[in-house]
C-alpha cells in the first residue's frame, strides 16, 4: 500500500439524547415485528431487533450514529441498550432467556464412547494423519450423530485433504444441528471460496454477519469474495467494518484487510473511481489522508 494512502478510525461519543431516539425507534420497530409473530421465538426475536436496528443506524443523517456500531462494544452496547427499551415497552413479546447456545453445541459428547473416539481423532488431527482422524470422527458420530465438533472437525479434516465437497457435506450436517454455529459458517465460506463458487461462499458469511454481527471473518470473507466477483462497492462496505473490527481486537488481521483495501484503492484509482472510494469510506466513517 502506498504510504499516502492509510486508514484510521474516528472514534467519538454521540449525544446521548439522540443515541436514545435511535434506540427508541429500534425498539418500536422491533415491537411492531414482533407482534406479527404467531410464535416468538430466540430467532425470530433475534431477526426483530437486529434488522431495524442496521436500517435506522445505517441510513441514520448524523455520523456519529452510524459510528455507534462501528466497534464490536459499541454494536453490543446498542443491542443490550435496545434490549432493555424492548423490554418495557412489549415485555409479554420477549422470549425467555436461553443457555448459551455455544456453551450447549461445542461442548463435550455426553456419550463417552463417542468423546473417547473424539479425543483419539484429535490426536491424529494434531500428527496431520487426517485419514485416520476421519475414521475416530466417524467412530464418535455413530456414537453421537449430533456431535457437532466432531462435524466440524470431520469436515476440518476433509478440507485439509483439499475434499472439499466433503468438507461442505459436513459443515452442512452441523449447520442442520447448530444453524449458529460460527465455526462451521466461516470455514463453508472458505470451502465454496476454494470451489471457485463465490456467490454460494457470500451467502454463508453473510449467514455469520447476520447470527454474529462483531465478528470480523464474516465482514472479511464476504469482501473477499465480492472483490473477486468486481463487485467493488459491496467488497469495500465489507472490508471496511473488517478492519474496523480487527483493529480494535488489535488482531494481526488487520493487515491483511488493509492489504485488500490498499488493492481495491490502487483499482479504483486507475479506473478514476477514487471519488467513489471517498465516498464508500466516508460512509464507513473512516478518514483518509
Amino acid at each position: 500500500m502506498k504510504k499516502n494512502f492509510s486508514l484510521f478510525l474516528i472514534f467519538s461519543g454521540f449525544l446521548a439524547l439522540h443515541a436514545q431516539t435511535v434506540e427508541e425507534k429500534i425498539a418500536t420497530k422491533a415491537c411492531e415485528c414482533l407482534e406479527k409473530s404467531s410464535k416468538i421465538t430466540e430467532d425470530v426475536y433475534r431477526d426483530c431487533l437486529t434488522k431495524p436496528m442496521s436500517e435506522l443506524i445505517l441510513t441514520d443523517k448524523d455520523p456519529k450514529v452510524r459510528e455507534s456500531i462501528n466497534t464490536v462494544e459499541g454494536i453490543q452496547s446498542m443491542i443490550l441498550k435496545v434490549q432493555g427499551v424492548i423490554s418495557k415497552k412489549c415485555p409479554n413479546l420477549v422470549p425467555e432467556l436461553m443457555e448459551n447456545k455455544d456453551d450447549v453445541f461445542y461442548g463435550k459428547s455426553k456419550n463417552q464412547n463417542a468423546q473417547n473416539s473424539y479425543v483419539i481423532a484429535k490426536d491424529f488431527m494434531r500428527q496431520s494423519n487426517y485419514k485416520m482422524a476421519i475414521e475416530s470422527f466417524q467412530l464418535a458420530l455413530k456414537e453421537d450423530p449430533n456431535f457437532v465438533l466432531a462435524l466440524d472437525d470431520m469436515a476440518v479434516s476433509y478440507r485439509q485433504l483439499n475434499d472439499y465437497d466433503n468438507a461442505i457435506k459436513y459443515y452442512k450436517k452441523s449447520l442442520e444441528i447448530y444453524q449458529e454455529g460460527n465455526f462451521a459458517l466461516m470455514n463453508i465460506g472458505v470451502a465454496y471460496t476454494f470451489k471457485s463458487d463465490y456467490k454460494t461462499a457470500i451467502s454463508y458469511y453473510e449467514k455469520l454477519i447476520q447470527y454474529h454481527p462483531d465478528n470480523a471473518e464474516g465482514y472479511f470473507g464476504a469482501g473477499k469474495n465480492y472483490f473477486i466477483l468486481k463487485d467493488d462497492e459491496k467488497a469495500l462496505d465489507n472490508l471496511f467494518l473488517a478492519h474496523i473490527i480487527y483493529t480494535n481486537e488489535n488482531s494481526e488481521y488487520a493487515k491483511d484487510s488493509e492489504q485488500l483495501i490498499g488493492a481495491l484503492y490502487q483499482k479504483m484509482k486507475s479506473e478514476n473511481k477514487e471519488d467513489l472510494f471517498k465516498k464508500i469510506a466516508e460512509k464507513n466513517n473512516i478518514k483518509l489522508e
